[in-house]
């Protein structure tokens, strides 16, 4: 198999894994505090919050890259190094985003900012995880 072709299977299965990750955190383990808290904020329509897919997937598409790149800079075959880089993206991604939300939004809840604040570094962690094993296996 061709390296093009691992680095497309690798980011695709981080893609999924990191997906899957952050979508059981937001609508299962959280879900009813995600719901309660940021409805006022969304749009909303027949009393249902509006995910505009592509923009959802565009931002996990941003994210998901960026980590990729930055553990594959690093030393992927290093796992402690690939979880560390994950922690530090998600530090800077989506703790920030928590934090400058509660800093600038009327109505965002000190509650969603402990949520997001927790998580950046957690999912940044299982990404940096899963982009160093993949890279394991695949050029092994």
């Amino acid at each position: 198999m061709n390296a093009v072709l691992k680095f497309v299977i690798l980011w695709l299965l981080t893609l999924v894994l990191f997906s899957l990750a952050d979508a059981i955190w937001h609508f299962l383990i959280f879900g009813r505090a995600y719901k309660e808290d940021f409805k006022p904020l969304a749009l909303v329509e027949q009393d249902r919050i509006v995910f505009r897919k592509f923009y959802g997937f565009l931002a996990q598409l941003v994210l998901i890259s960026s980590l990729i790149l930055l553990v594959l800079l690093c030393k992927p075959e290093n796992l402690k190094i690939s979880v560390l880089v994950g922690v530090l993206v998600g530090l800077l991604a989506i703790t920030v985003y928590g934090l400058t939300n509660y800093a600038l939004m009327k109505d965002w809840s000190f509650r969603l900012t402990l949520l997001e604040v927790f998580w950046g570094p957690v999912l940044g962690a299982w990404g940096g995880l899963v982009v160093s094993f993949l890279y394991r296996w695949l050029f092994r």
